[in-house]
């Protein structure tokens, strides 16, 4: 569908602080709180938005991301829909998706340790390895999520972002801030009332929790999950290899992927690959642009490039179910 003026700019904002009142909205973009309102629902009907979410920063509650990549060779449809399902079903797995290009599926968990995504993977190729002709694992070791700056004409000498990794410094988490994470995972756009009394807390209590978490950035803010492909887009992922990982390089490279505005996250990864790159835009010209871009820009710093076009995500969450 086609999306106007108006809506990308509310997507945009909403992408930056999906909490934001229509009001606030309104005052923003120079609109009205009464139109901003119908534009969300009408958004929302439509399935342009998928959900609000909160942004949770892993490494603060010592959670790990781990992701499984894997082509297949004689897969049936029914097989295919049975495992997917499987997965999708699997409280412990937050992300899964079909592709094409260099693997056939991605699936990732948020584990506290390896022995946790070790048995989440070994179970999964019990089940499934005579289908697998290939697989290979990441973990991630920091990511940065971005808005979607693509959607208004705005200078990019600043892009918002939020840390969805990183270091590890696990913080500590009181029961009543677990349950309220838990709670909100899927519902950026909460009601402090209605939360209070889905957990049988008051609001003074409900409320300091929340700035709390914020405060020490195990809230990194909200966001919106947008259904791209109804707005005529596609998802990339790239991965690269670097053969020359200095410093320098790694941070020359971030900061070009920092300035491409349908670039809207990066991961830094431990596995066959070093980054990861993910992009929202039109077509498969656009990413083979940005591909040459990168290779003739750091010639000496990346060695390959793999493309991956994710053609259907069946599950995201960026906090475990469990």
């Amino acid at each position: 569908m086609d999306i106007s003026a108006l809506d990308r700019k509310i997507l945009y904002e909403l992408g930056n602080n999906a909490r934001m009142s229509h009001k606030e909205i309104a005052q923003k973009i120079g609109s009205k709180k009464t139109v901003v309102a119908y534009h969300i629902q009408r958004l929302m009907e439509d399935k342009v938005i998928w959900k609000f979410v909160p942004v949770v920063s892993l490494s603060r509650l010592g959670l790990y991301g781990f992701k499984m990549y894997v082509r297949f060779s004689g897969l049936d449809k029914e097989t295919k829909e049975r495992m997917i399902s499987e997965l999708v079903k699997n409280p412990s797995i937050n992300w899964v998706a079909e592709s094409t290009g260099e693997w056939d599926l991605l699936w990732s968990t948020l584990s506290s340790n390896a022995l946790e995504f070790a048995e989440q993977k070994n179970a999964f190729i019990a089940s499934y390895g005579r289908y697998i002709q290939e697989y290979s694992i990441t973990t991630l070791e920091d990511a940065l999520v971005f808005n979607r700056d693509y959607l208004v004409e705005k200078s990019l000498s600043y892009r918002k972002e939020f840390v969805f990794g990183g270091a590890n410094a696990q913080e500590s988490v009181d029961k009543e801030q677990k349950r309220i994470l838990f709670a909100i995972r899927n519902d950026g756009r909460f009601q402090v009332t209605k939360l209070t009394e889905e957990l049988g807390l008051n609001v003074r209590t409900v409320l300091s929790k929340i700035s709390d978490l914020e405060k020490r950035k195990i809230l990194q803010g909200y966001t919106i999950f947008l259904n791209i492909q109804s707005i005529g887009l596609k998802f990339f992922k790239l991965c690269l290899y670097f053969q020359d990982f200095s410093k320098e390089n790694y941070e020359n490279i971030l900061s070009f992927c920092k300035a491409h505005r349908n670039i809207i996250h990066i991961i830094k990864c431990i596995g066959n690959w070093d980054l990861e790159v993910e992009i929202e835009a039109e077509n498969v010209e656009q990413i083979y642009s940005l591909i040459e871009d990168i290779k003739t820009r750091y010639p000496k710093a990346v060695k390959k490039i793999d493309i991956v076009i994710i053609t259907k995500e069946h599950k995201l969450e960026f906090f475990p179910e469990n």
